[in-house]
């Protein structure tokens, strides 16, 4: 389920934020800036709860990127300046690019493996 949850649950924060920074500053980065704080806050739990807790591999528990898609969800604001048009273009974008960003954290679970000479994938 993570890739329809994720992305719903997350651009809520982003669109908060990206409406915030917007209105008030005329900054577009609103929605970068929500995903690095979350990204961040997201290490600090893996790390400490699953890492220096109970010893789990942190490769195992690693969170989701979201960076792509956050920047494509700023872009669009920057250079439509128009909400409706971000919220149509930008958050498509933001749900399409989040599945495929995700592709090179989970490369190395697609490697074809030989074990006593027998190929597994």
């Amino acid at each position: 389920w993570w890739p329809i949850v994720t992305p719903v649950t997350t651009i809520t924060f982003c669109a908060a934020l990206q409406y915030y920074n917007w209105v008030n500053y005329r900054q577009p980065f609103g929605a970068t800036r929500c995903i690095l704080a979350l990204g961040f806050g997201k290490w600090v739990a893996v790390y400490t709860s699953w890492w220096w807790w109970s010893n789990y591999p942190p490769n195992f528990v690693m969170p989701a990127t979201l960076i792509p898609s956050a920047l494509l969800l700023d872009i669009a604001l920057l250079l439509t300046r128009n909400w409706t048009l971000t919220v149509v273009i930008g958050a498509w974008m933001y749900a399409a690019l989040f599945y495929p960003s995700n592709w090179p954290i989970f490369a190395y679970n697609h490697t074809p493996l030989v074990v006593h000479g027998a190929l597994l994938s």
